[in-house]
């Protein structure tokens, strides 16, 4: 397949010609490109997954540092069989495909409240680690559907986000977080001082304390939320997350925390409670009605709808790298987009290329936003950054092919 071959072609080809409606389930096979360049060759572990096509073009994707990798390594041999001497097109090579071929009927569980792979009741339940080995599984078939994007990407030689969507955004508007927990007061004032100076006008802090710690504790995050609003005026989108807090179930707790943030307008509360807390969700959005972000442990597509059917997810945070991969993470926008004002902003985790280029290719009217993790994120992302015409931070996107 030469580098001609055009974006047209390929979404016409793989049944994505309207890829900004109906899930990718509906989309026609991509069997129509029959080129050897383009048909899959080899799938090999090495700094995460690669997989190789005619010619050498090889796709790779290191996926995230707390995937099970071990769970790529067990499952491999069925990797290998579902994909090799299948042509990098066919969109039948999903996410969905992998997962839901080596685990049958197991991921829709995650829509009854349960554990996709152990059966096991999560719904309303606090957790006591924060990725789960459930989490870790899908993260290890991320990665092996991020490579097939980045190999898609490089067969044609566009980047990524050109093929992924219609949007073809090149560039993406940021929200800065800082990547350390806050050292007191003065210290967030500077800090956030300092990034908004430098056109960061959207910015996430982290709250500190939990119910453990009784209203003592919650005075303190609120004294944040209120020094904050106090040093850079009305206008800054301010969002916070209950980042150190988030396994508790504690509902009574973060009905009080929302309410008495809700004076200082908040852009959004993130993690309000314990993330498969739909019950809690919906107790806190409808007693503060604060606007609520939520999503990045949510695995798979089949969470999401429970929490948007009860109206008490503003912002869904479903991160590419976590949730089954880039085309897992297309399914959740589809469904998302039957929700009018709900909106998609992922969690951003290393490698942080893969959030960029899945927002960049959709629409600014569903994903708004990419998060920015300032010291986390720095290297891989910094050169980047620019100021737009409108005056706050920008990513602009990278050309080279595939995820880079």
């Amino acid at each position: 397949m030469s580098n001609s071959f055009s974006r047209r072609q390929f979404l016409a080809s793989a049944g994505l010609a309207a890829l900004g409606a109906g899930s990718l389930a509906d989309r026609s096979r991509a069997g129509e490109i029959r080129e050897p360049s383009s048909v899959i060759r080899q799938v090999r572990l090495a700094d995460g997954v690669v997989i190789e096509a005619g010619g050498g073009v090889c796709g790779s994707f290191a996926g995230s540092s707390a995937q099970d990798r071990q769970a790529l390594e067990r499952h491999l041999p069925a990797i290998r069989k579902l994909l090799v001497g299948r042509n990098a097109f066919d969109m039948t090579l999903e996410g969905e495909t992998l997962w839901e071929a080596i685990f049958p009927a197991r991921a829709r569980l995650s829509a009854q409240g349960r554990d996709p792979l152990t059966g096991e009741k999560i719904a309303n339940n606090p957790r006591g680690d924060r990725q789960t080995a459930t989490g870790r599984v899908f993260m290890a078939f991320s990665t092996v559907d991020i490579a097939l994007w980045d190999i898609r990407g490089k067969l044609v030689g566009k980047p990524a986000y050109k093929i992924i969507g219609q949007a073809d955004r090149k560039q993406v508007p940021v929200y800065w977080r800082p990547g350390e927990p806050n050292k007191g007061l003065d210290d967030a004032r500077r800090r956030a001082r300092e990034a908004y100076d430098q056109a960061f006008h959207y910015q996430k802090w982290y709250f500190t304390r939990s119910a453990a710690d009784g209203d003592a504790g919650m005075k303190q995050d609120v004294e944040l939320v209120r020094v904050l609003r106090e040093e850079l005026g009305p206008d800054a989108k301010l969002m916070f997350d209950n980042h150190s807090i988030r396994y508790h179930g504690d509902v009574d707790y973060s009905v009080r925390l929302c309410k008495a943030v809700a004076p200082y307008k908040p852009f959004w509360i993130e993690e309000p409670i314990c993330p498969e807390h739909l019950d809690g969700y919906a107790r806190i959005k409808g007693e503060t009605g604060v606007t609520i972000a939520s999503g990045e442990h949510w695995y798979t597509r089949w969470p999401v709808k429970g929490f948007l059917d009860r109206r008490c997810v503003d912002y869904v945070q479903s991160d590419p790298v976590w949730c089954g991969g880039i085309s897992e993470w297309l399914r959740i926008c589809r469904i998302v987009e039957g929700y009018p004002g709900v909106k998609v902003v992922p969690h951003i985790t290393s490698p942080w290329i893969a959030a960029p280029h899945s927002v960049a290719s959709q629409a600014e009217s569903l994903c708004p936003l990419l998060e920015y993790n300032v010291e986390g994120g720095r290297k891989a992302l910094e050169n980047n950054m620019i100021r737009s015409a409108g005056g706050s931070m920008v990513m602009e996107m990278p050309a080279a092919p595939g995820i880079a």
